[in-house]
Formats: C-alpha cells, sequence, structure tokens
C-alpha cells in the first residue's frame, strides 16, 4: 500500500530564525501556509519517516501548535 500523512505545524520564528526555518520546510518540500511576525505555519505531506524526521527539525525552534491527519493509504493493485 501507499501511505501518506498530511502535518500543519506552527513554530515560533524570529527575524534571524525565520529564513532557517524556510530552507528545512523547502528541503522537505513543505509548503509555507501562513506568516506571521513570530510564526510560520507550515503544511507537509509524507510517510511517517519523512514527517518526523521533519518535525524534530522544527522542535528546535519551538513548536507552538501541531495538528496531523495520522495515516491515509491505499492498496498498490
Amino acid at each position: 500500500y501507499i501511505d501518506r500523512e498530511l502535518v500543519l505545524v506552527k513554530v515560533a520564528v524570529d527575524a534571524k530564525t525565520r529564513a532557517e526555518a524556510m530552507q528545512i520546510a523547502d528541503i522537505f518540500r513543505a509548503k509555507i501556509v501562513d506568516v506571521q511576525p513570530k510564526s510560520l505555519t507550515i503544511e507537509i505531506t509524507g510517510n511517517e519517516s519523512k514527517v518526523e524526521k521533519f518535525l524534530v527539525l522544527m522542535q528546535t525552534f519551538g513548536v507552538l501548535d501541531l495538528t496531523r491527519t495520522g495515516k491515509v493509504a491505499l492498496p498498490r493493485k
């Protein structure tokens, strides 16, 4: 089967850390869905391993809020 997970995560940023958080999001092919003066909200989809690795990196900025779908799957055939 093929599985994916969707996560929305809001992380704390400031003028010094915003670019770094955005670069990490870009590396993981995540999307910036909201920009505020002190936070970024990022959408990431992928398998559980990819999502977990991304969230570990985001913890260094400070996770303010997080929601995730859990696995969504379809059989290959």
